[in-house]
């Protein structure tokens, strides 16, 4: 079914959301032939002038190497010294808080461009996005035509594929389940409101379900599945993928603290969303979690330097304790055990206080952690969570200050339309700002509902969120608003209907994606302007999208949903 056919029928039955602006008109000429071959790859593999080779990404943007945090440290750059009271840091003093301009003030920008209708709108298409991604067996109720069951012979089967290409990677997995389930737990009422509550539990338990079938025997995890150097030498359709794919799997001898942690807050989370309807399987969900922390915390390492021959640019991790502190507060919020919070503290001070920093993705969940053992602090008494204090000032003093301020500092700029993104990265920014908004609203909830600081951290997420969507010019959203993408790099979108094959000559095609990838946010901007985006197939610095890079919008959709309720049109 052709792709703007296909979300018609599924307004018409009720499925989606209608959607906000011009549609993308999709380049449906199909080819003649048979069915999904994958003809040969072509001679040039240079995709940008200045980019790495090759015609599908080498690696994963989104590595935030301590090298990075030590240089833009600014604790490390004269503007503090460690040996402060309690042994925290003393950081430079934030810049000044932007506040929202008093009643019948001028703003001292055009109000935002969008409102709760689009919001809610954009959040069931987000949903959407991830059913586009399932691997496996797909459900009765599959309400993307174009997709298929796939990867039926794998180690373990379902789960979702990880970005344009169809390794699918226990730790992005985690991670994204991780914040579809915190949205889902702490903004229900959003998710409520834009009539999501079921579509929201499914992600979840696809991706929950997957995740502890990867534990495949005591002390052993399938943390990838697909060989990276051959499903990128593969385009085409998920469903046309033969032959055995790699299973990667990690025992007890080879440290994986990252990966477990990530998979154990999962797993919590995934336990508290899904109780109220199959407490059966949330019991052997929180399990799992709490078998798995134990792994991690007692073989400490990183899983991508354990396994021999593992290429450090798939995924490669930088870091780990800040996945078990992670992982240690959620145990503590799924339990009500607060011992687990003083595992957090452990972990915390073996990360070091200067490295809480305020990027936010798969490879740094500090600014998550810290926000999150907040939220249990307030739940379960501030008291029984060591470190509280620290926590809360990282979040005001300099998580919410570096990106209202975008001056620098910690290395986050802004573009001249306003997306926050960190100065080093030219990868993924729609992914850290997304991610950066999600936690921003998350500390709001926290902050008393009159306060100017509450005000400003929803006021900075929703500017972040609005350019996604299009205040900027442009929507970086496939299938929505003004001007969106047409190209995503993502291999089944560019397949045209059966029975035409599909195939490298497909990757080359100049027109228009044939099947519409609704909901999919792609990388962005690399910096430093606005215009620095490509909508092309080949660039898959800008043009990709992720699993990760949905998870931290989905919830900033969520929260401004709740948090603003009627306040907005």
């Amino acid at each position: 079914m052709r792709g703007a056919a296909a979300l018609l029928l599924l307004l018409s039955l009720g499925e989606v959301p209608r959607i906000h602006g011009t549609l993308p008109v999709a380049n449906l000429g199909a080819a003649a032939g048979a069915i999904g071959g994958n003809s040969a790859l072509p001679t040039d593999r240079r995709i940008l002038a200045g980019k790495p080779a090759g015609l599908r990404r080498g690696g994963s943007g989104g590595a935030i190497p301590q090298s990075i945090v030590d240089r833009y440290n600014p604790a490390r750059q004269g503007g503090g010294v460690s040996g402060a009271a309690g042994g925290r840091p003393q950081r430079r003093p934030p810049p000044p808080l932007q506040r929202r301009p008093a009643h019948g003030a001028q703003p001292p920008s055009p109000p935002p461009s969008f409102g709760i209708a689009q919001y809610k709108q954009m959040l069931g298409l987000s949903y959407l996005f991830y059913e586009a991604q399932r691997s496996g067996k797909l459900p009765p109720g599959n309400r993307v035509p174009w997709r298929g069951d796939s990867h039926l012979t794998d180690r373990v089967v379902g789960g979702w594929h990880d970005a344009g290409d169809m390794i699918k990677h226990s730790l992005t997995i985690a991670q994204s389940s991780l914040f579809l389930a915190w949205a889902a737990l702490d903004f229900p009422a959003g998710v409520a409101a834009a009539g999501q509550t079921g579509y929201s539990r499914a992600a979840v338990t696809w991706a929950a379900d997957y995740l502890l079938r990867c534990s495949i025997g005591p002390n052993r995890f399938v943390g990838l599945i697909g060989d990276p150097d051959v499903d990128h030498n593969y385009w085409g359709r998920p469903e046309d993928q033969r032959g055995p794919r790699k299973p990667y799997i990690w025992n007890r001898s080879m440290p994986a603290s990252d990966l477990l942690g990530m998979t154990s807050a999962a797993l919590a989370s995934a336990s508290l969303l899904l109780r109220p309807t199959n407490a059966t399987f949330a019991n052997q969900l929180l399990a799992k979690a709490q078998e798995l922390y134990r792994w991690g915390a007692d073989v400490p390492g990183r899983y991508s330097s354990s396994y021999p021959g593992y290429r450090q640019d798939i995924y490669g991790s930088s870091r780990y304790p800040d996945k078990l502190m992670l992982a240690a507060g959620w145990l503590g919020r799924a339990t009500g055990n607060a011992s687990y919070f003083v595992e957090s503290q452990r972990w915390y001070k073996q990360l070091g206080a200067d490295n809480l920093s305020p990027y936010a993705d798969w490879d740094d969940t500090s600014s998550a952690a810290a926000v999150a053992l907040v939220s249990a602090g307030l739940r379960q008494g501030a008291a029984k969570v060591p470190a509280y204090k620290d926590y809360t000032d990282f979040l005001d003093t300099t998580f919410l200050q570096t990106y209202i301020a975008a001056d620098g500092t910690w290395g986050i700029v802004k573009t001249p339309k306003g997306l926050r993104y960190p100065e080093w990265s030219d990868w993924g920014n729609n992914r850290y700002s997304a991610n950066a908004a999600f936690i921003a609203l998350l500390r709001a909830q926290q902050l008393p509902a009159s306060s100017p600081e509450r005000a400003a951290a929803i006021d900075f997420a929703r500017s972040q969120v609005d350019y996604m969507l299009g205040s900027s010019g442009r929507s970086f959203v496939v299938g929505w608003g003004t001007n969106p993408p047409l190209r995503c790099h993502h291999s089944a979108a560019s397949c045209p209907n059966r029975p035409a094959p599909c195939g490298w000559d497909n990757f080359n095609a100049p027109g228009p994606n044939p099947q519409v990838l609704y909901g999919a946010l792609v990388a962005g901007p690399a910096g430093p302007g606005d215009n620095t985006y490509n909508d092309k197939r080949t660039d898959y610095v800008t043009n990709e999208v992720t699993i990760d890079y949905n998870a931290g919008f989905t919830g900033a959709l969520a929260g401004l949903i709740h948090l603003l309720g009627p306040q907005v049109g």
